[in-house]
């Protein structure tokens, strides 16, 4: 059996993406208890290593303790109100694709309410999109389709901005 090989973490993305993902290597991997503690203490990368220095390497104690220091430092409540401001404040960048915005509005959209994706998470991203580009008449349009999430909002306002660019050219 192939062994995976466990991607380094900085502390720049969600970590709780990246404990899920150390967890089912540990488990393919068949890691015990000090495997897992060494592979989790050798993938901290960057900011994330400091926990490190502050403990030592004698005061990490076992994974799940490191694990929850990490999520302690990198999944706060702090962090969500961050996320929550930076989508509520995410306007569409001179040149910047449609796709860009929809992807940029999921990434935050994950890291404000983490967890699976519900009816409002959907609800939540399509007006957060809709505010992002910056042009009312534009989402509004959109919104007379009726999006039913963030997937369909994308299809649509990328046929509008199609349809615009043709009218222009004419």
């Amino acid at each position: 059996k192939e062994r995976i090989k466990l991607e380094s973490y900085d502390g720049s993305t969600p970590i709780q993406a990246f404990l899920l993902k150390f967890e089912s290597i540990a488990r393919h991997n068949k890691w015990d208890e000090d495997q897992r503690c060494n592979q989790l203490m050798c993938a901290l990368k960057g900011p994330a290593e400091q926990l490190l220095w502050e403990r030592g390497t004698d005061g990490i104690g076992s994974w799940q303790q490191l694990a929850q220091r990490l999520r302690d430092r990198y999944g706060s409540a702090d962090r969500a109100i961050l996320s929550r401001t930076q989508l509520q404040n995410k306007r569409r960048n001179k040149g910047e694709s449609l796709s860009s915005v929809a992807q940029e509005i999921r990434r935050l959209l994950i890291q404000t309410y983490p967890g699976p994706i519900t009816k409002m998470h959907e609800d939540v991203a399509c007006e957060n999109f809709l505010r992002a580009l910056d042009d009312k008449k534009f989402a509004a349009r959109i919104s007379e389709r009726d999006p039913k999430n963030l997937d369909d909002a994308l299809k649509i306002a990328i046929k509008l901005e199609a349809l615009d660019r043709s009218e222009e050219r004419r």
